[in-house]
């Protein structure tokens, strides 16, 4: 990296680490009522004296079952036992009793305890240290998020689209005791939306209302959301389907933003034939936002960022293709940045098809965080996955770090791998990509990547005996 560059990665270095030691040093206790206090899912303490994680949406397909597994890893020294409470559709909640040991993923089906197609679910628990995750698996493909550690009066997502070949739905899951009432709006590459049928939307108490967003929003290529609400709180997913009749496949599903942010880092990004990759960036702010795109290449120098404007209450898409942020086929990691001081949320797209390996789509909110500690509870599920990790290192210090199975086993690390202790390096704005197969015996299973530095942290899972792209970034732990 040229030193003309230095200027920029030491300023994001600032900003990310002023994140991690303010945010997930001490994070507040998720609870019922409590307002998102954090624009992404972060862990509890150990210490915590309880924990609750909220998954709002299964997959819905008709007559196959909800397609919603909640995926549970326990990070502390001590069981963590509660309840997972399934809210099936037109039916009374079920509850059920949880037990995660310690170090030890539990894996909670849907179809197993109720008979719906659309199910969101509550897990509590008797303590911290606990990361939760959310998976959604149908005949067209599958896809693994975070499940939300709290739940707020607002919600963003800067992507989604009402194409031709596209089904996106909202999913917003009130458990609460309170009917609450919301407001959604869209800021579309046409312009503002907002739909007179989603203003003043009632989400009854301990129901979920699935918004099919193409029956409300004509057909856009990308629909940025805010779900505003007027009383109450809820917790908010967006599934995004396509039909292949454009030559995108598959399912996605990302849990909203509770919050915007100054910075969104993204760890893996590659730019090749086949697979595009876009940044989207939406400001819900009453100003303008001034934003960077930071890309730092693997290999070579690393490009001038690019910077643009984004109108208040509008989206900005960059496309990789134009602004040629790294060379096609080398990976990378990006950042998206606002510069002014007017808070933003950033999604990153892949869109796979011919002649690219990669076959689907895939849009992610970037981390706002950077944390030394970050659990990947997503063990379970098809065992055809590209199972990879992404490390990124965006601090201007030297940083180590190590990926165990959750368990801590020792047999699991491969030979050779990290020098057998699955440790390694990596210098100041790098990344390392790893294959998570060469790294633990067997694969996939819940992860733990532990630093002496802050770094950001996503995993691959995408599947490889069909189309379907699914990334996620990891927890935070404290």
């Amino acid at each position: 990296m040229s030193s003309r560059h230095l200027p920029v990665v030491l300023a994001l270095v600032a900003v990310l680490a002023g994140l991690a030691l303010v945010d997930v040093a001490d994070p507040p206790p998720a609870h019922f009522g409590a307002a998102g206090a954090f624009a992404m899912p972060v862990a509890d303490p150990p210490s915590a004296l309880s924990s609750t994680w909220f998954c709002a949406a299964g997959a819905g397909t008709a007559g196959s079952g909800s397609g919603l597994v909640v995926l549970a890893a326990n990070r502390s020294d001590r069981t963590r036992t509660g309840t997972v409470t399934w809210y099936p559709a037109g039916s009374a909640p079920v509850a059920r009793p949880v037990t995660v040991p310690p170090f030890q993923g539990v894996s909670l089906d849907a179809d197993d305890a109720v008979d719906a197609e659309e199910v969101s679910a509550v897990v509590e628990l008797d303590g911290g240290g606990v990361g939760v995750e959310h998976l959604v698996r149908t005949d067209g493909g599958s896809s693994v998020s975070p499940c939300a550690s709290s739940a707020s009066d607002r919600w963003y997502l800067a992507n989604g689209t009402t194409a031709r070949d596209a089904t996106q739905v909202l999913v917003l899951f009130n458990p609460f005791p309170d009917d609450a009432i919301v407001d959604i709006a869209f800021a579309t590459d046409q312009g503002r939306d907002e739909p007179e049928a989603l203003q003043g939307l009632p989400v009854p108490s301990g129901t979920t209302t699935r918004v099919n967003v193409g029956d409300v929003v004509r057909r856009r290529e990308v629909t940025a959301t805010t779900v505003a609400t007027r009383s109450g709180r809820v917790v908010v997913d967006r599934l995004q389907r396509f039909d292949e009749s454009d030559g995108r496949s598959g399912i996605s599903l990302a849990l909203a933003a509770p919050a915007p942010a100054e910075v969104w880092t993204f760890p893996a990004g590659e730019h090749q034939e086949g697979l595009v990759e876009r940044w989207h960036v939406y400001n819900p702010a009453d100003r303008d936002a001034v934003v960077l795109l930071e890309v730092v290449p693997d290999e070579g120098e690393a490009p001038i960022p690019f910077e643009r404007t984004v109108s208040a209450h509008s989206q900005l898409v960059i496309d990789a293709a134009e602004t040629a942020p790294a060379p096609p086929g080398v990976g990378h990691s990006s950042t998206v940045r606002s510069i002014n001081g007017v808070s933003v949320v950033a999604e990153r797209e892949l869109s796979g098809t011919a002649p690219s390996p990669r076959r689907g789509w895939s849009s992610i909110l970037g981390s706002p965080l950077a944390a030394a500690s970050w659990l990947l509870p997503a063990g379970e599920g098809a065992s055809a996955v590209a199972d990879r990790l992404v490390v990124h290192n965006p601090s201007a210090q030297t940083v180590r770090f190590s990926v165990i199975p959750l368990d801590g086993d020792p047999a699991a690390v491969a030979a050779g791998a990290g020098g057998g202790r699955g440790e390694f390096e990596l210098g100041p704005a790098q990344r390392r990509e790893l294959e998570v197969g060469d790294l633990v015996e067997p694969s996939p299973v819940p992860l733990v990547v532990s630093a002496d530095g802050p770094v950001v942290v996503e995993r691959d899972l995408s599947p490889t005996d069909r189309a379907g792209i699914s990334t996620v970034l990891g927890i935070p732990l404290p």
